[in-house]
């Protein structure tokens, strides 16, 4: 595992945003299509913003998911809404290039098994987070999803935060991607990061180890 940047957190968002350009910038020096796997959530959504100023090649780029809440594209708490609002709308950029999981859906098993076959073989660039808990994605400590090899995609349950259905990447797909960027903020997760950076392996984040973490000081410690 890398060591951590450390970044002031006024420099966090617009660090994160040049990150994540150099690295599809890099991909698309070698392929003719690009994928960037997004999460939701406080933390990135100013990034995204930023993301959306850099000049890109976006026609190139298609935009996936790393996991949705099992509510409606116009929900709240809709990770792809979320992304829309900062990133999508901005570049203007077509629903053909948008791969959003169909949270809406009532067979939940079915969706993720049809978000599956719209993933890459090796998705190039991904942002994720972490919990309080150590988990990423919507990957939880403890649950049975932790320990899925061949599914990419899956439909879990957890109890954490409502609403309790979400649809997450595995293990499998984080762990081969090619660039991924953890970006966590706030004194909150303090301890999480440090067990994770400390390679505690029973915290979820701490089995994607092909991460660069990016950290403000009060998640650093």
């Amino acid at each position: 595992m890398s060591q951590p940047l450390v970044v002031p957190p006024d420099q966090l968002a617009r660090e994160a945003a040049d990150w994540m350009a150099r690295e599809l910038t890099q991909a698309l020096a070698t392929k003719a299509r690009v994928s960037l796997a997004l999460s939701g959530g406080n933390t990135p959504k100013p990034a995204y913003r930023m993301l959306a100023d850099h000049k890109l090649p976006w026609e190139r780029v298609d935009v996936y998911f790393v996991d949705e809440r099992f509510v409606p594209p116009d929900h709240k708490d809709s990770n792809y809404l979320l992304v829309k609002q900062s990133l999508l709308e901005p570049l203007k950029l077509p629903d053909a290039q948008v791969f959003r999981m169909q949270g809406e859906r009532t067979d939940r098993d079915a969706a993720a098994r049809d978000y599956e076959k719209t993933l890459p073989a090796t998705l190039d660039v991904v942002l994720i987070g972490v919990g309080e808990d150590g988990h990423t994605a919507s990957l939880m400590p403890g649950h049975p999803a932790l320990q899925e090899r061949t599914r990419r995609v899956l439909a879990v349950e957890q109890s954490a935060k409502p609403p309790p259905w979400r649809m997450t990447l595995t293990f499998p797909v984080l762990q081969g991607a090619g660039a991924v960027l953890g970006l966590v903020a706030g004194e909150g997760k303090r301890d999480a990061m440090r067990r994770i950076l400390a390679g505690d392996m029973s915290l979820p984040a701490s089995h994607v180890t092909n991460t660069q973490w990016m950290l403000d000081p009060a998640a650093h410690g």
